[in-house]
This record gives C-alpha cells, structure tokens and sequence, in this order.
C-alpha cells in the first residue's frame, strides 16, 4: 500500500508542477492579450485623468513585467523538476557531512543559499533592466549589493536560530514536536512584527513623521478618530531605490504605523493624501490585520498539525522524489513542494483581501470624501505604470487589490 500512495503522489506532483505552471503562464497570457486589445485608446472612464501616453506607458510596462514573469515560470518549473523528480535535494542532502542537527540546518541554509544565487540573475534584470527602460530604477549596483548583504546578515541572525530551535523540538518531543514548534514560530513572526517598523525597516530606509502645517490639523483629526496617535505616520525615502509610490500599515502595539512613500507624496494635494492616510486607518479601525494574524495562526497551525501526522511517512518523502527521512527534509518539502497543492485556493485569499480593500475605501469615503480617494487612487496608477484595465480571470487569481475600474465606480457610487 506504501508504494501505490508513493506513485500515486509522484504522478500527482509532477501533473502539478506541469498544470500549475500552465495555468499561470495561460493567465499571463491572458493578461497581455487584455492589455494589447485596450491599448489604442484610454476606457472612457478614465479619459478625464489619463493621458493616452501614459495609459500605453502602463500598458507596455505591464506587459514587459507579464512576459519576464512567463519566463520565470518556466524556470521555476525546471527547478522544482531538478530538486524533487531529478532527486537534487536528496543529493544536497547526502553530500552534506553529517553533524547532527548542524547537518539539518546546513542543508536548508545551503538549499536557500542555492536557490538565491540561481535567482539572482533575475532580480538583477528586473532592477537593472526592465525598471531601468521605463524610467522607474534608482537604485544603484552598490545600494542593490548592500540591500541583499544586509538581508543575508538578518537571515543568519533571525532565521538560523529559528531553524535550530524547531530541529531541536523535533527531536526532542517526540509527537508533539509540532505543536512546540507552532508555538514557536508563532512567537516568533509576532516578535518580528512587532521590531519590523522600529528594528529592522529602518536598517533599509530612513523613516521621519509627516508633517506639514497644511496637513497636521488634518491628520490629527483622522487619526484620532481611528484611535490612532499622529506620531504613528511616517515617510519613508523609497526614492532612493525607485520612484514608485504606495502607502502601507505595519507594526503591531505601539510600534504600529502607517508608512507613505516620499514617492507617493510628491504629486499628491493635501486632500488626496489624507483620503489615502483615512484608507489605510480604516484596515486598522475595521480590524482587519487582526483578523490576517488570526488566520495566519490558523494556517500556520493546520500545517504543522500535517507536518506532525506525516513527519514518519515514508510514502510522503518518496512521493516528492527524496528517499531520505529527516526534520530538514520535512521543512524544505513544506515550503517548496506544498504550495503547488494551494494554488487553486488562490481565488479565495485574492477575493477576501479585495473585499477589505473595498471596505477601506468605504471607510476612507465616510471619514473624507470619495472624489479626494478616487483622485489619490488615480494618480498612484499613474505614477506606478499601472494599467487601468484587466482580464477579469488573471485578477481573480492574482489581485489583492480590486481593479481600477471596479474600485473607481464603487467610489463614484459613495460620493453622496
């Protein structure tokens, strides 16, 4: 019976690997083929803001990153072949000296460590190439070298000993390892959510307050209102590595704040950066990063639940191509492999994070006016290259964020 669920699980991860990767690259192409149909003119609901020059400057971008990403995923499918069905992560393994529990860790750190480099290729042309061409790049080789130094450093620092400390439970628990580790690892990324703002993003960027006479009275009120303190908004010098803008919420306890780009700020009017500020005040006012921690402790502990039933399965190791048994082996199949088996659930985590988004904006329309959101909104999409139209199945999949048509018209709708 062990060998026909091994064979059984071989056949389904490589028909997983091929259909997964088939699925995405279809959705791509998708995606372009919406983008070319609509780029000889601008939808008419956005004709009044957008430009026909920028509206096929967005198009163009997106479709260059579109068809970087295809050829990403071929070459994340021919890796995925070469470590589990090729049997390169069994060969990693054994060729490593066998020091205990040293060993375990060195062959997660050695396996990252290989997969960043082969990677790396790409994140170089990203930076140097595609964000260069359309104007977006400012980072230079030094600061692209020292970014990846730095996040090397906190990986050896943070990541090791977590490493270390979940072999050693699995070890030494017995059965229950898996539920010490949960407990660990949840202890853990609260801990890193917690330093993440004061700690370790200031590591990358310089981060002052938002100030400015015009704006304080009204950030103080916005604020106060969400039960937040002024003190907690923040500018960040994304500039100085592209000229993208966004605005995100971070932190947990009295280290939480919402960020602005400097990017961001340069082009918007007071109104629209405090429509932007009351959109990311409502995720925080409607709780909705205390309900993602929730379900993140939820999947976190479902999957480790699974890790401890199938810790001991020989059929579980063989069906991913490894014929050695071991905590190290476990962890990397969990990380690596598993996701193959969640991508079709991809359309559920899309929808609920674009009915948040959807109840922000609600929240912002209600706290400052709709029209100041939806002007905010769109010049983000002009200064980001973001095109204003989508195949309606490519977002389904990949969308956190409604698309701009959608998002623009439920605005328009609460203007009263």
């Amino acid at each position: 019976m062990t060998n026909l669920y091994t064979y059984y699980l071989q056949v389904t991860f490589i028909s997983l690997v091929v259909i997964n990767h088939l699925a995405e690259i279809y959705l791509a192409r998708r995606q372009v083929n919406t983008f070319q149909k609509n780029k000889s003119e601008v939808p008419f609901e956005f004709r009044h803001f957008l430009s026909l020059a920028d509206h096929q400057k967005a198009i163009s971008y997106g479709t260059a990153r579109l068809n970087l990403s295809q050829a990403r995923l071929a070459w994340d499918a021919v890796l995925l072949f070469y470590w589990f069905p090729f049997r390169g992560a069994e060969k990693l393994y054994l060729a490593l000296p066998d020091w205990g529990i040293h060993h375990e860790v060195l062959f997660l750190v050695a396996f990252t460590a290989i997969s960043m480099l082969l990677n790396l290729p790409w994140s170089v042309y990203t930076t140097f190439v595609l964000e260069e061409r359309f104007g977006f790049n400012r980072s230079t080789p030094r600061l692209f070298v020292l970014d990846r130094l730095k996040g090397l450093v906190l990986a050896g620092l943070l990541g090791v000993p977590l490493l270390y400390g979940i072999v050693f439970l699995f070890q030494s628990f017995g059965s229950l390892w898996w539920l010490w580790s949960f407990l660990v690892l949840t202890a853990f990324q609260f801990g890193l959510l917690w330093l993440y703002p004061a700690v370790i993003a200031p590591l990358f960027n310089k981060f002052k307050p938002l100030e400015g006479a015009e704006l304080k009275s009204g950030i103080e009120d916005l604020v106060t209102r969400a039960g937040f303190n002024a003190r907690e908004v923040f500018v960040m010098d994304a500039s100085k590595r592209s000229s993208h803008g966004n605005a995100y919420f971070t932190g947990l306890g009295k280290n939480k704040r919402v960020v602005f780009f400097d990017t961001l700020l340069k082009d918007l009017g007071t109104a629209e950066v405090l429509a932007i500020l009351a959109h990311e005040l409502g995720h925080m006012k409607l709780r909705h990063i205390p309900k993602s921690l929730v379900a993140s402790v939820v999947f976190s502990f479902i999957g480790f639940w699974i890790m401890g039933a199938l810790a001991d399965e020989n059929w579980f190791f063989n069906g991913h191509f490894v014929r050695v048994i071991s905590p190290g082996v476990l962890l990397l199949l969990f990380t690596q492999a598993i996701p193959l088996y969640t991508f079709w659930a991809s359309p559920v985590f899309s929808w609920v994070s674009r009915k948040r988004e959807f109840e922000a904006d609600a929240y912002a329309a209600r706290e400052t006016k709709a029209e100041d959101l939806v002007s905010g909104l769109l010049k983000l999409y002009q200064q980001n290259a973001s095109p204003v139209v989508t195949d309606g199945l490519y977002s389904t999949f990949y969308h956190s964020h409604p698309p701009a048509y959608e998002r623009v018209r439920r605005l328009e709708s609460l203007k009263a």
